[in-house]
């Protein structure tokens, strides 16, 4: 049972290249609200609709992906749901069949009904917006006679889409994570300074580490990473004033918070951005899927 109305917008295409030649596309669509992926297939001259009402939807536990058969002939492929352990339904020709298990490592076992074919396995999710030799199953570097610029995918993506964002948009991320490492590093220091105080030891001592994992953790631009480490440096900030009531103002606890301070508000910015980031991140390729 879903638990939620998927809502569903274009992602990116894989692009299957032979020998230089474009065989098909596999077009790739995410929901905003959850992690499900949904693929449809695409092949030059194929017009006909699909027999089934909307995008179809995968199995759990299963990944989409690309069954390849090579002949002497020529290659084919047919848009699969694999996952380790499964076996596939495959002909290789309209007079054969056979079934191909998948691997642990989504690759085709080696087996006694393995067809006159050679097959292999190409996981979508590896391959979004990048054009993907069948025959070696790596990014495709070379020409296509669709688009004879190198690597690039024969269909048209946008310079910002769903799966790629600027690397430079992180610079305040990269920024609050120096300072939240720094802070934490101050924070050990002065637990050093409290060992005849075995409580401001432990809390700042735990502080310290959870603002450094903090900083470590934000230089992936996640929302949860950036939601631990405001609320570790506002808590640090907090236990420090405490300690300051209770035992004291030095210079070395000033200068602390200033530091801190200065943490707060660099990791309420980055948590601003994370949240701005992904509620951005779909555009422009903003399209909801009908069908």
């Amino acid at each position: 049972m879903e638990l939620h109305q998927h809502d569903v917008v274009y992602f990116g295409v894989v692009n299957l290249i032979d020998n230089g030649y474009v065989m098909g596309s596999i077009d790739v669509w995410k929901c905003r609200s959850c992690p499900q992926t949904f693929c449809e297939d695409k092949r030059f001259g194929m017009t006909d609709l699909a027999p089934e009402v909307g995008l179809p939807k995968i199995e759990p536990g299963s990944k989409w992906a690309a069954l390849i058969c090579t002949r002497n002939t020529g290659s084919n492929w047919t848009l699969i749901q694999a996952k380790p352990g499964n076996m596939i339904q495959h002909s290789c020709t309209t007079d054969t069949k056979l079934e191909l298990k998948v691997g642990s490592d989504y690759s085709i076992e080696a087996g006694p009904a393995s067809g006159i074919g050679q097959h292999r396995i190409i996981l979508v999710e590896n391959f979004v917006n990048a054009p993907v030799d069948v025959i070696t199953g790596k990014k495709h570097l070379g020409t296509t006679n669709a688009n004879q610029a190198l690597g690039k995918p024969f269909s048209f993506t946008p310079p910002l889409s769903a799966a790629i964002i600027q690397p430079s948009r992180y610079n305040v991320l990269n920024l609050t994570s120096i300072l939240f490492i720094v802070s934490g590093v101050s924070l050990g220091l002065q637990a050093s300074f409290s060992l005849a105080n075995p409580t401001v030891l432990g809390v700042l001592a735990i502080l310290a580490v959870a603002v450094i994992a903090s900083g470590i953790f934000l230089q992936r631009p996640k929302l949860w990473p950036a939601t631990l480490g405001l609320v570790a440096v506002a808590t640090a900030f907090a236990a420090q004033l405490w300690i300051q009531f209770t035992t004291g103002l030095t210079a070395s606890e000033t200068a602390l918070d200033i530091l801190l301070v200065a943490a707060v508000v660099a990791g309420w910015l980055s948590w601003s951005r994370v949240r701005s980031l992904r509620a951005k991140q779909w555009h422009p390729l903003d399209m909801p899927a009908y069908g």
